[in-house]
């Protein structure tokens, strides 16, 4: 318990109602009591939220780099992460907790205005390879021969992933892609997008399908 007695001007120490006096290199000064924190549990609300977010986050930090690049020009005053996180927060996500769910159909990992390639197709017939064949399409839009192929892989039961920038160019119309020899006999979720060389330019991503690795 804290006194005083030189009236409201007066210096003193200790706790006196909602204040306390004290000094710090012989000057007095009062500062008033931190507010208690309260004891109350999250809200149910509050709780979906957290998972939700920490189901994208999950998801998406293996790639972050590559969103940096795929959402910048969706980057209003924050990084491509954060903007790539907040669209697929709204956007990818299914069902409610305890059966929250990513729906990779709806995965967006670029967004953009470059044309992506014609006729996508995705297979594995080679243990850890992954065959990427395509059409080119150079001179629809903005597209380009020596266009810039972009690859991501998810491995959702090994909570991995990994990607290329810079693959193959759009006038090679193939790509084989090594992968890590664990990865034979998992599902992987492909998505494909496109970037032009000086990376100005960026495809929206498409999600090429569900491929089990041979």
């Amino acid at each position: 318990m804290g006194k005083y007695s030189q009236g409201i001007l007066g210096a003193f120490s200790g706790k006196v109602g909602t204040v306390v006096g004290a000094s710090w290199r012989g000057i007095k000064y009062m500062r008033s009591l931190a507010a208690k924190r309260g004891n109350s549990r999250a809200s149910e609300k509050q709780l979906e939220q957290q998972a939700r977010f920490a189901l994208i986050a999950g998801f998406l930090r293996p790639v972050k780099p590559l969103l940096e690049l795929g959402f910048k020009n969706y980057a209003i005053g924050r990084t491509g992460y954060n903007s790539a996180s907040s669209y697929n927060l709204k956007n990818a996500l299914t069902g409610q907790i305890p059966n929250l769910q990513i729906d990779y159909s709806m995965v967006l990992l670029s967004r953009g205005d470059l044309v992506g390639a014609k006729s996508l197709s995705v297979s594995s017939a080679t243990p850890a390879e992954l065959n990427i064949v395509w059409q080119d399409n150079s001179g629809q839009a903005k597209a380009k021969p020596e266009d810039q192929l972009i690859v991501a892989v998810f491995l959702p039961a090994l909570a991995e992933a990994t990607y290329m920038i810079g693959a193959a160019e759009r006038q090679n119309e193939s790509f084989v892609y090594n992968l890590p020899a664990e990865y034979s006999g998992e599902t992987a979720e492909v998505y494909i997008s496109w970037t032009s060389v000086d990376e100005k330019e960026v495809a929206t991503s498409v999600h090429a399908g569900s491929v089990i690795i041979a």
